[in-house]
């Protein structure tokens, strides 16, 4: 039987009623996870809006892993953290503090976020996140060096806003000398910032118990592609699990606003980045479980509607 013949009399519009049904279910369609991804962290940052006080917390809506803000002088803006910018290490310029091992227990992972840097008033090398361990004994605890040890980052991955004092210019550093010997891979970029503009990153990183692979994308433009690390995440030792500092404590310290950020469970491609560039710091891409639910209460909502005519 023929489609228009399967349709008999219903009338004309008894078709478009049915495309304007499908039509969401279709965008769905083409942003759903892989059946193996799952969302297991985020921060929305969507506190309401005054100090963001030493100690305030960031609440992780997924995973239940709160943060904290450390140090002085960060706000909430209602739908972000405003970060002050300055030293951390003499000062107290305030960054986000997130719970040890966020990562080092997952094979593969994307960090996802929107960001904007705000001013060079932070100084150089500041970062995105940096997640790792300085020299010293264990965890840094708050402004300052509060573990006793030096200022030299010896085991962390990095996304920076800058390359020294220069936003114009950025780096993905993985070290891994915590034991020594494990050495550096560095990955350069070079991407105008425009100052007060909110931007989506994406990192990810995809081990296979020996090697990384580690692919960056910045609002869509897929930076770094398929660069190559000898390690894997477990390698890492993420006690100091930052927002907007380094593990090299006497860089400078973000000045910018994070409206939100998330770790995923699996690595990104392009297509979930443009998915999720589409849906905004607001929405989430729904996994498989969820699409399949709405697709069976659409084809339930479809038939009664059959029915009805």
């Amino acid at each position: 039987m023929s489609y228009s013949s399967h349709l008999g009399s219903k009338p004309r519009g008894y078709i478009m009623k049915t495309h304007r049904l499908f039509l969401p279910l279709a965008v769905l369609a083409s942003t759903v996870l892989p059946g193996s991804s799952a969302l297991i962290h985020r921060w929305s940052f969507n506190e309401a809006a005054g100090s963001a006080a030493d100690g305030a917390a960031l609440v992780d809506s997924v995973g239940g892993a709160t943060g904290f803000v450390r140090g002085d002088g960060a706000n909430f803006t209602g739908t972000g953290l405003d970060l002050p910018g300055g030293d951390s290490l003499n000062g107290r310029a305030a960054y986000g503090d997130l719970p040890n091992n966020l990562i080092s227990v997952h094979s593969t992972v994307t960090l996802e976020g929107w960001v904007s840097v705000d001013s060079s008033g932070g100084g150089g090398w500041t970062r995105i996140f940096d997640f790792g361990f300085t020299e010293g004994a264990g965890e840094i605890t708050g402004p300052g060096n509060t573990n006793g040890g030096g200022t030299q980052g010896l085991d962390y991955l990095m996304l920076s806003a800058s390359r020294g004092g220069n936003y114009n210019q950025q780096r993905i550093e993985w070290r891994n000398e915590d034991p020594g010997g494990g050495g550096v891979t560095t990955l350069d970029s070079n991407l105008n910032t425009t100052f007060g503009e909110i931007f989506h990153f994406a990192v990810s990183v995809e081990g296979d118990g020996t090697q990384s692979i580690i692919n960056y994308w910045r609002n869509g433009v897929h930076v770094t592609v398929d660069g190559v690390a000898p390690r894997t995440l477990g390698d890492i030792n993420d006690v100091n699990t930052w927002l907007g500092r380094s593990t090299w404590i006497n860089d400078g310290t973000l000045d910018g606003t994070f409206e939100e950020f998330r770790i995923w469970d699996n690595a990104a491609d392009q297509s979930f980045v443009d998915a999720s560039i589409a849906l905004g710091a607001d929405s989430v891409i729904p996994e498989p479980a969820v699409f399949s639910l709405l697709g069976l209460t659409g084809f339930a909502l479809l038939l009664r509607r059959r029915r009805s005519q």
